[in-house]
C-alpha cells in the first residue's frame, strides 16, 4: 500500500508539472509547489526502502543544506522555502515519465531469441546498449546484463563493458537524468548545443572501449556472450526523437523538460496502443504506474535533497554572505572543473552534489551556458561509472555480486584517459560552438 500510495503520487508530480508547463492550470508557483509536496511526500514513504549507504548520503546533504539556508537567513537573506520544496520538480518528473518507456522499448520477442556469441555479438551489445540506454536509463543494462548471466555469469569484462557505455549515454542524451539536472541547474543551455557536444565524447569513450577489448582481452571478446540487436530496437527511439523535435518547434516557449516528459509518455501509450489494444495498454500503465515508479525512490531522494544544498549554496552567494571561489568561467576552468569532479567521483561524492554546489557559484559570473553544461555532463559520464557510491555501480554490486569498489577501481583508468580526452574536447567545442 505505501509503495502504491508512493506511485500515485509521483505520478500526480509528472501531471501537474506537464499541465502547469502548458499553463493548462494556471501557472505560477502554486501548481509547482503542489508538484512538489508530492514529490517530497513520495521519498518519504519511500526512504525506508533505500540503502543505508544512500541514507547517509542524502541525510548529510539535506542537513548542509538546511544549515546554509538557516545561516543565510540568520544573516538576513531572504529563502523561499516554497521554492525549495519544488525546486526539482521538472528534472524529476521527467526522469519519472521517462521510465515508463521501459515498457515498450525492447519488444518481449528479443527476451527469448537465443543469444550471439563472438566479436560480432560484442560490437551488437555495445551498440545495443548505447541505443536501449539512451532511452530508458539504468533499465537497459539491467535487462541486457540479466540475460546474459543467466547464460554465464558477470566478469570483470563484462561488468566494466556495460557500466563504460551505460554511463557514456549520458555525455548526450537527452532522456538521461544527468541532462535533466544540467537543465535544471545550468539556465539558458541549448540542448541541442549540448548533444552535438556530447555525441562525440561518448563516441570516443565507446570507440576506445571496443578496441581496448580487442587488444587487450581478445579471449573474452571471443568467447563474449552477446544481445541481440536488430533495425526494429531504433523504431522507438527514432520516433521519440521526432516527438521531442515536432514538440520543441510547435511549442517553442514550454520548458524542453515538460516536453521529453509529454513525448515519453505519449510515444509509450501510442506504441502500448498498437501492440496490445485500449484495455491491456491500460492495465500495463496503471500497474508501472502504482509499482513501478516508486523504483525511481534512489533519484527521488538524492535529487530532492541536492536541491535543497543549491538553494543553501545559493543563499548565501546570492545575498554576498559567502565569497565566490571563482572568479570567470572559460574552457581552462571547464577543464579544471571536470577534473575536480572526477577525482571527487573517485572519493565517492556523485556528480549531483557537485553540480547542485558547483552550479549556483559559476551560474553568478555570467558563463557560458553550454560550456558549463557539457563540463557537467563529461563530468556525470566519468564521475558515474568511477564512483564506488554511483547508483550504477551499486546496481551491479547488488545484483551480479560484484563489489562496487572493484567495478569503479577497474574503471578508474578508463575515467583518467577520457578526463584528458574530455578537457582537449572542451576547449575545441569552446570555440568551434561558441
Amino acid at each position: 500500500m505505501r509503495r502504491n500510495i508512493s506511485g500515485l503520487l509521483i505520478l500526480l508530480m509528472i501531471l501537474v508539472t506537464i499541465l502547469n508547463g502548458f499553463n493548462l492550470i494556471g501557472g505560477g508557483y502554486l501548481p509547482l509547489r503542489v508538484a512538489g509536496i508530492a514529490s517530497w511526500l513520495a521519498a518519504l514513504l519511500l526512504f525506508i526502502d533505500t540503502s543505508r549507504i544512500l541514507k547517509i548520503q542524502v541525510s548529510v546533504i539535506l542537513f548542509i543544506g538546511i544549515a546554509m539556508m538557516l545561516y543565510a537567513q540568520s544573516q538576513a537573506a531572504l529563502v523561499d522555502p516554497g521554492r525549495v520544496i519544488s525546486s526539482n520538480t521538472g528534472l524529476m518528473t521527467m526522469i519519472a515519465a521517462v521510465g515508463f518507456l521501459r515498457l515498450v522499448v525492447i519488444p518481449d520477442s528479443l527476451q527469448e531469441e537465443s543469444l550471439p556469441v563472438g566479436p560480432k555479438a560484442f560490437l551488437q551489445t555495445i551498440i545495443g546498449l548505447n541505443i536501449s540506454s539512451s532511452i530508458i536509463n539504468i533499465s537497459a543494462p539491467i535487462l541486457i546484463a540479466d540475460r546474459i548471466h543467466r547464460k554465464r555469469p558477470l566478469q570483470r569484462f563484462s561488468a566494466q563493458t556495460f557500466t563504460r557505455i551505460f554511463c557514456g549515454v549520458s555525455s548526450w542524451s537527452p532522456f538521461f537524468g544527468a541532462m535533466a539536472v544540467v537543465l535544471t541547474y545550468v539556465k539558458g543551455a541549448s540542448l541541442g548545443w549540448i548533444i552535438v557536444a556530447g555525441f562525440p565524447f561518448m563516441l570516443v569513450g565507446a570507440i576506445g572501449v571496443y578496441y581496448e577489448a580487442r587488444l587487450r582481452y581478445p579471449d573474452e571478446v571471443e568467447n563474449f556472450v552477446g544481445y541481440p540487436t536488430h533495425l526494429g530496437a531504433l523504431k522507438i527511439p527514432a520516433l521519440l526523437i521526432v516527438t521531442v523535435v515536432a514538440m520543441s518547434q510547435l511549442f517553442a516557449d514550454i520548458p524542453i523538460l515538460v516536453l521529453i516528459a509529454l513525448s515519453a509518455l505519449l510515444v509509450t501509450s501510442a506504441t502500448l496502443l498498437a501492440r496490445n489494444g485500449l484495455t491491456a495498454s491500460f492495465t500495463r500503465l496503471r500497474e508501472y504506474s502504482t509499482e513501478g515508479l516508486p523504483r525511481i525512490v534512489n533519484e527521488l531522494c538524492l535529487f530532492l535533497a541536492a536541491g535543497v544544498l543549491a538553494a543553501g549554496i545559493s543563499a548565501l552567494i546570492t545575498n554576498g554572505v559567502f565569497d565566490n571561489p571563482f572568479s570567470h568561467f572559460d574552457a581552462i576552468s571547464a577543464a579544471e572543473v571536470l577534473a575536480i569532479m572526477v577525482f571527487c567521483a573517485f572519493c565517492g561524492i556523485h556528480p549531483i552534489i557537485m553540480i547542485s554546489g558547483f552550479a549556483p557559484m559559476i551560474m553568478t559570473l555570467d558563463p557560458d551556458p553550454n560550456l558549463l553544461a557539457a563540463t557537467f555532463l563529461f563530468a556525470w559520464h566519468l564521475g558515474t561509472c568511477s564512483n564506488p557510491l554511483s547508483g550504477t555501480n551499486l546496481v551491479f554490486q547488488g545484483r551480479y555480486s560484484i563489489p562496487g569498489w572493484k567495478l569503479a577501481f577497474w574503471n578508474w583508468p578508463y575515467a583518467i584517459a577520457m578526463l584528458l580526452v574530455g578537457a582537449l574536447w572542451l576547449q575545441a567545442v569552446a570555440r568551434i560552438f561558441p
